[in-house]
């Protein structure tokens, strides 16, 4: 295996500790909420005084996933179709927001696994334009 590929790996596995951390690990045990209401958090973007907050919250769950996106294909040639990332991402996140859910460890979101996989996704067209 070279250099590059196993630096690859590296990344990918940090990377994944820090999701994990920032989603799983560094939070309280709390009790169980879920909001399965389909974008919902666009609704408060648009109807509410906290565009910021709102903003934010998008936009960091679509960023969380887009270096997936962009190393899974680096990583093998099998993550090199766009519905492999969709995929992979849409399993990832959802795996997150229940094991969320169970353990009372944040919100279980439909909205969180919408932009997660979303932000996958444009991670994985940034590989596709970058490599060609």
């Amino acid at each position: 295996m070279s250099k590059r590929k196993k630096l690859l790996i590296a990344v990918f596995l940090i990377y994944i500790f820090i999701v994990l951390w920032l989603t799983l690990i560094d939070r309280q045990w709390g009790e169980r909420r879920a909001m399965l209401m389909p974008f919902w958090e666009m609704r408060e973007l648009i109807t509410t005084d906290r565009k910021l907050y709102w903003s934010q919250q998008i936009g960091c769950n679509i960023l969380m996933l887009m270096p997936m996106g962009f190393l899974l294909p680096c990583l093998h040639q099998k993550f090199r179709k766009l519905g492999s990332i969709f995929l992979i991402a849409l399993i990832f996140s959802a795996a997150i927001e229940i094991t969320q859910y169970f353990t009372g460890r944040g919100l279980c979101e439909f909205d969180d696994v919408f932009n997660n996989t979303l932000g996958a996704c444009i991670g994985f067209i940034m590989w596709k334009k970058l490599s060609h």
